[in-house]
């Protein structure tokens, strides 16, 4: 029997490979070629005074503010809207709100944007009447002229419509230096403000830099827009999602080289090398000793990695950071492995697949099922939350993304107690029959 299944053994292995890499990159790129934005956290500030006219009190800023909400609601056909609004009512909770990395960005109407609205209205209707003004007197001095001139029928009407176009390039002239200069007033004027935080997600900051703008115009509001966390990651591309890409070369290596290496310390920890409960405590204690060590040999190979791409050398709290969450993964895969080496090898592959974009991609935009059953456990996303702390907020080693490293550091140590209660008999028996 054993000698049949090794000889089908070298066409079936080849299949499962074929298999199990497909799929692997499905789970790895699903939920990028599916990603879809679905309720946005952006928070919205109207400061707007409102102003005084003929027809009541008017206010522009809480008018545009009910516009924006309600295309929202009506840009999903399913309910969802693509942005999800939230009014805040001062400047000090908007604050509050970015340091609780509760919004991706805010929009922040000016407290004189109706007044600068009516009196830009007011200007542009005073310059409309004028011009009209200036016509009608042009038209009439061209046919008092036309008349002087003894011109009669087409030749009077030709003589009124050449001054009349004359007079018209003029004023186009005019008007073109005059909105140079209201432009030049527009940078110093009430521009609604679009804050964008960069360190929540630099993919989405990109995407509201493009997107959100353009929908505040439709509105006809001048937009201004401010980038906090803009961190000082450098790159040699131009496009705007090699920063995104640089997040990857750091969160993707990480947790590889920790499941390989986790896998070649099991093996150079084997079973074997015990025979009772102390040795068995002895070599798991050995397991730990070399994952630490290893960890940080990992954080060095990302740094490299990172700096050989172009974007630099990390700085200190970055390999601090990128030590423990790699040895926290190591610990977490060596108790598995302990277990039974395929069990975490499978695990550490399963989460490979799953955890590919989710370390990239925001909640926001990941398909539900890696939204209701992924996004809240693979590591990748508590290592893209600490990579990015570090890179656009400046924060230390300890951040965000600490916290939540630490939990699957300690399950990985329960898991190690776990394998190191369960029964030796099994393995004597085998070192037995091996003598």
């Amino acid at each position: 029997m054993r000698t049949h299944m090794q000889r089908y053994a070298k066409y079936v292995t080849p299949l499962a490979v074929i298999v199990l890499v497909s799929c692997l990159m499905t789970l790895m790129f699903y939920p990028m070629m599916n990603a879809n934005m679905k309720e946005l956290p952006v928070a919205i500030l109207s400061l707007d005074e409102g102003a005084k006219t003929a027809q009541g009190d008017m206010n522009v800023g809480d008018v545009m503010v009910d516009k924006l909400t309600e295309s929202a609601k009506s840009s999903d056909s399913d309910g969802q809207a693509a942005i999800k609004w939230t009014k805040v009512s001062t400047q000090k909770e908007l604050g509050e709100g970015f340091d609780n990395r509760d919004y991706y960005a805010a929009i922040v109407v000016p407290k004189d944007f109706t007044a600068k609205q009516m009196a830009a209205k007011q200007a542009a209707v005073k310059q409309n009447v004028e011009s009209a003004t200036a016509l009608a007197q042009v038209m009439t001095q061209a046919q008092t002229q036309a008349a002087q001139q003894g011109l009669t029928g087409e030749a009077a009407q030709q003589f009124v419509q050449a001054s009349l176009q004359k007079a018209a390039a003029e004023q186009a002239q005019s008007a073109g230096a005059s909105e140079a200069s209201s432009s030049a007033a527009a940078e110093t004027g009430a521009n609604v403000k679009l804050v964008i935080d960069n360190a929540k997600s630099p993919l989405i900051a990109n995407l509201l830099k493009q997107s959100v703008p353009a929908m505040l115009e439709r509105t006809g509001a001048a937009v201004k827009v401010t980038v906090l966390n803009e961190g000082d990651v450098t790159t040699n591309s131009s496009l705007p999602t090699a920063a995104m890409m640089g997040q990857n070369v750091l969160i993707m290596p990480v947790y590889m080289m920790s499941m390989l290496v986790s896998f070649l310390v099991v093996g150079a920890f084997a079973r074997k090398n015990y025979d009772d409960r102390t040795q068995r405590w002895a070599t798991f204690g050995g397991q730990l000793a070399a994952a630490a060590v290893w960890a940080f040999c990992v954080a060095l190979g990302a740094d490299c990695i990172f700096a050989m791409l172009g974007s630099g050398w990390l700085p200190g709290s970055m390999l601090g950071f990128l030590w423990f969450a790699s040895f926290a993964l190591m610990t977490l895969f060596l108790g598995l492995m302990n277990v039974n080496k395929f069990l975490g090898l499978g695990c550490g592959l399963l989460g490979l697949g799953l955890g590919m974009t989710s370390g990239l991609l925001p909640y926001e935009l990941l398909p539900e099922f890696w939204q209701n059953w992924v996004y809240g456990w693979v590591p990748q996303h508590f290592i893209g939350d600490g990579v990015r702390a570090v890179l656009y907020r400046g924060g230390g080693w300890w951040n965000v993304g600490s916290g939540p490293l630490l939990i699957i550091l300690c399950v990985g140590l329960v898991i190690f107690v776990c394998a190191g209660l369960l029964p030796l008999g099994r393995h004597r028996a085998s070192e037995v029959s091996d003598k």
